[in-house]
């Protein structure tokens, strides 16, 4: 659902962040810590200034530190004469794959599926079962943006899935694989998927102020998207195109999530920790089992940054940049009207939750204003900054 219109490489980029040691509460030993209220203050400055230039609607940010929320932040409004707080819910686009990985790896976890089964046995896509190649999916497959798939079947000139490369054989960015692993355990299990993210990501963990699915209470709660004259547009939309959008209760396991700051970050700091899966899992969904390095756009080109990962990939569900002393697990999403960013040090349980919405002509570069606010001297704006430029080039 995500991203249909010509963004395609952007949202790729999007999705892809890292930090070195001047990361987010890894400041050197010596220097001293900046109060917390000097950190508000500071903040409140930044985002201030960050709303007015770049004529956002709302914001919404928060700072983890060991594990723990240690500030949070929201800025702009909800909607028109409603200020923006805690019980505000975003639209955070793909980042929603983080959750829908969490809910394959419970399923494995409880031997309900097999991470390495085929897919074939309960699910094939109608448009791609003439295809030999149904036959090699594997939930790891959609996990790991393996399948061979397109980012969505949109971009195909007849909208029909079809395979563009062997799965399990190379990297391709891809909603379609998500909603497609999605269908798999639905018909396996005989529970629809929004059923079993609640049973086994939200409930668990005690997440009552997020949905898998547009409905009206969170409608009701919604930071509404804007266009680029500030007027509010319908929500859970991939584009202004009505065509795009989602209804109460429909759903893409790739896509249009809504949460608030604080109980994403609870999500987070729930996999930082690895709660409720095996050590193995754990060092499954943290190591790279796909690779990005030759990606035309999300490759490291030391020209344009300051330093590059020793290697980059997907884990299970989740972006892996692998440093010398650091290991960063990130996510973004980029619909039209919003931008979310989140990304975590896997050593320190040091990260960074950021959600933008406002005109799609400003959100981007808002984005790399506010990554540079939450984590001055980081280089994740640096770098994202090399991707976009990257984006941009291949336009030419």
């Amino acid at each position: 659902m995500q991203n249909r219109f010509n963004w395609t490489l952007l949202a790729i980029a999007m999705v892809v962040l890292s930090v070195s040691e001047a990361a987010v509460g890894a400041a050197p030993a010596e220097e001293p810590t900046e109060p917390a209220s000097s950190v508000s203050e500071r903040l409140d400055e930044a985002f201030a200034s960050i709303v007015r230039d770049h004529r956002l609607a709302t914001v919404g940010a928060a700072i983890i530190e060991d594990g723990e929320i240690v500030w949070i932040g929201h800025y702009g409004e909800q909607v028109p004469g409603v200020p923006a707080s805690r019980d505000t819910m975003f639209n955070v686009g793909s980042v929603t794959k983080t959750i829908t990985a969490e809910l394959i790896v419970a399923l494995a976890e409880d031997g309900v599926i097999s991470l390495d089964e085929q897919m074939a046995a309960h699910w094939i896509d109608p448009d791609v079962a003439d295809d030999p190649n149904h036959e090699l999916l594997t939930p790891r497959h959609a996990l790991t943006h393996a399948t061979g798939f397109p980012n969505w079947r949109y971009m195909d000139p007849e909208f029909k899935l079809r395979f563009l490369a062997e799965p399990g054989t190379s990297f391709g960015y891809s909603g379609e694989g998500f909603d497609y692993v999605a269908r798999f355990v639905e018909e396996k299990t005989g529970k629809p998927f929004p059923d079993l993210v609640n049973d086994y990501v939200f409930e668990p963990r005690g997440l009552t102020d997020i949905s898998i699915t547009p409905e009206d209470w969170v409608l009701e709660r919604l930071a509404l998207p804007v266009d680029e004259h500030g007027e509010r547009r319908r929500p859970f939309c991939a584009s202004a195109e009505e065509r795009y959008c989602l209804g109460v209760g429909e759903w893409s396991a790739a896509d249009e999530l809504a949460t608030t700051v604080e109980d994403y970050g609870r999500f987070m700091i729930s996999v930082m920790r690895g709660d409720r899966v095996k050590p193995s899992s754990q060092a499954a969904r943290m190591t790279i089992q796909t690779s990005t390095e030759d990606d035309e756009v999300l490759s490291c080109k030391p020209a344009s940054m300051d330093r590059c990962p020793s290697a980059q990939g997907y884990g299970l569900g989740w972006e892996i940049f692998e440093f010398d002393d650091a290991r960063i697990v990130s996510h973004g999403g980029s619909d039209w009207s919003e931008r979310a960013m989140v990304y975590f040090d896997r050593d320190t349980m040091n990260g960074v939750i950021l959600f933008i919405n406002g005109p799609s002509s400003t959100t981007t570069e808002a984005l790399i204003a506010g990554l540079n606010a939450l984590d001055p001297g980081s280089p994740v704006a640096m770098l994202y900054r090399g991707w976009i430029d990257a984006y941009n080039a291949s336009l030419e």
